[in-house]
């Protein structure tokens, strides 16, 4: 194992990701504080702590050693896999950061914006055809297959500038993908039908990545050829730590997407054993009186 000191000093802080991370964090901040006197005291700190444990997620697998590590380690690589993907995105929308944000930017910026997102804007309409629920299911499912490519992998890697940009597009495809899912980001589009997202999810998240881990995990062979020389930092031999990537993947991920699922599940079983509304001719009246003293209704015209 590497010393403490490696954990501590080895953070990579890259001038352009560190200023987008930060600006993230504080037009987050001045939105929320902007937005505190007008909500819920307790929505108000649920959504900060949840946006703040996924802003701190994302630093994590931004700047961390994991990133120095990447070359050495499939693990770290795999790590920072599930940080962005799987944790911090919808961590993050669950904060409702759309409309923080928008109140965090200056007052002139946040009518320029507001105005370029209508309907009948060009550029408006141009995102939201571009986030379709379909159009981003089809993205998120060839961006995992491309993520987990041996050649893309060998390609990336070896630089610190397509690496870091390879992270961020993973990043930025996965936060559409749980935009779809949170349903608390800008409302471009109608919300999907709970068995659309059941199967948006079961299919665009969950198939791929127990593939990918099932894959990796019992495979005896080396997926990766460039972590064939194995760790010079961690002492852990090549295909262990293939099989414990596979494995995060594997476990981490299935239990976050059927999580999901069943939570949409549940959401279509509530609105099926809801009770149906009242017919029009039931009255107020006859519903709200009490038991002997229905002569007191007027009778009604035919």
């Amino acid at each position: 194992m590497p010393p403490f000191e490696f954990y501590v000093t080895n953070w990579s802080v890259r001038p352009v990701s560190a200023l987008l991370v930060l600006g993230l964090g504080l037009l987050y901040g001045r939105g929320w504080l902007r937005l505190r006197p007008l909500q819920n005291r307790r929505s108000a700190t649920a959504r900060l702590v949840s946006f703040g444990l996924g802003w701190l997620l994302l630093v994590v697998a931004l700047f961390s050693p994991l990133f120095a590590l990447r070359a050495e380690l499939l693990l770290a690589r795999t790590i920072q896999q599930i940080l962005l993907g799987l944790l911090a995105a919808p961590l993050l929308w669950l904060g409702a950061p759309a409309q923080t944000i928008r109140w965090g930017l200056p007052s002139g910026m946040r009518r320029t914006l507001t105005g370029l997102l209508r309907r009948d804007r060009t550029v408006g309409r141009a995102v939201r055809s571009a986030t379709r629920p379909a159009a981003i299911w089809l993205v998120t499912f060839g961006s995992f297959l491309v993520w987990a490519d041996p050649a893309f992998v060998q390609w990336s890697v070896t630089s610190d500038l397509l690496y870091s940009l390879s992270l961020w597009c993973f990043w930025l495809v996965y936060l559409l993908f749980w935009m779809h899912v949170v349903k608390s980001g800008p409302r471009l589009h109608r919300a999907i039908h709970p068995g659309i997202g059941f199967l948006y999810v079961l299919i665009g998240g969950e198939v791929p990545n127990m593939a990918t881990g099932v894959t990796l995990a019992f495979r005896e062979t080396l997926t990766y050829p460039i972590y064939a020389a194995g760790s010079t930092t961690v002492a852990l031999a090549p295909l262990l730590d293939q099989t414990l990537s596979g494995c995060l993947i594997w476990v981490v991920g299935s239990f976050v997407y059927i999580s999901i699922c069943l939570s949409i599940l549940g959401r279509v079983f509530r609105n099926e054993d809801a009770p149906l509304p009242m017919p029009i001719t039931w009255h107020a009246t006859e519903r709200t009186i009490a038991p002997g003293l229905e002569h007191r209704i007027s009778p009604r015209k035919p």
